[in-house]
C-alpha cells in the first residue's frame, strides 16, 4: 500500500536549488577568508563559548522568523495589496507565486532554514571579528531569556488547561 501525498504544483526547484548552491558559495567564502585571518581552521571551541554561540543563533533565528520587528523584512518578500474592509484600512499579504522572492519568503518562514544562515553568520562573526564576542553575548543572553519566555508561557498555558478541565469535572453545587 503507497500512501500518497498531494501539494499544490510549485516551480520553484531551480530557485530552490540556486539558493542552496548560494549557501554553498557563502559557506567556501567565509570558510576561506577564516583561514586567511588565522592561518588555520580552529580545531577547539570552548563549551561555553558554543553554548552562547547556540543561545545567539536562537536568537537571530527568532528575530528574523517571528519577531514583530522584523516584519518589514519579511513583507519585502510578499505582495502587498491595500484594501479597506468594513471601514478600516488594511492591507492583505500574499507570497509571490513564484520566483527568487517566493523562494527567499519560504526561506524567511523557515525556522531551521534560518538557524543554519543563523549559524553560519554567528560561527564567522566569532572566528573574524574581535567585537564578535561581544555581540553574541547579548544575543545569547537576548536568546536564554526568549527561551525562558517561552518556557514558562508553556507553563502557564499548561496550568490553565488544567484549571479550566478541573472545572469542568468538578460537580456545581447544586449537583449536591
Amino acid at each position: 500500500m503507497s500512501i500518497s501525498t498531494y501539494r499544490r504544483r510549485e516551480d520553484q526547484n531551480l530557485w530552490n536549488f540556486l539558493s542552496s548552491i548560494f549557501f554553498i558559495v557563502v559557506l567556501i567564502v567565509a570558510l576561506c577568508i577564516i583561514w586567511r585571518v588565522r592561518g588555520e581552521f580552529p580545531s577547539s571551541l570552548p563549551w561555553l563559548d558554543l553554548v552562547l554561540m547556540v543561545f545567539a543563533t536562537l536568537r537571530i533565528t527568532r528575530l528574523i522568523v517571528y519577531d514583530k520587528i522584523a516584519r518589514w523584512f519579511r513583507e519585502l518578500f510578499m505582495e502587498k495589496r491595500h484594501i479597506e474592509k468594513e471601514g478600516v484600512a488594511a492591507i492583505e499579504l500574499k507570497p509571490f507565486e513564484g520566483g527568487i522572492r517566493h523562494t527567499i519568503y519560504d526561506l524567511l518562514q523557515c525556522p531551521w532554514c534560518i538557524s543554519v544562515w543563523s549559524a553560519l553568520a554567528v560561527v564567522f562573526c566569532y572566528f573574524i571579528f574581535p567585537w564578535g564576542w561581544m555581540v553574541i553575548l547579548l544575543l545569547a543572553v537576548s536568546g536564554a531569556g526568549s527561551l525562558l519566555q517561552i518556557i514558562s508561557n508553556m507553563i502557564g498555558w499548561h496550568a490553565e488547561d488544567r484549571k479550566h478541565e478541573m472545572q469542568r469535572k468538578s460537580p456545581s453545587p447544586s449537583e449536591f
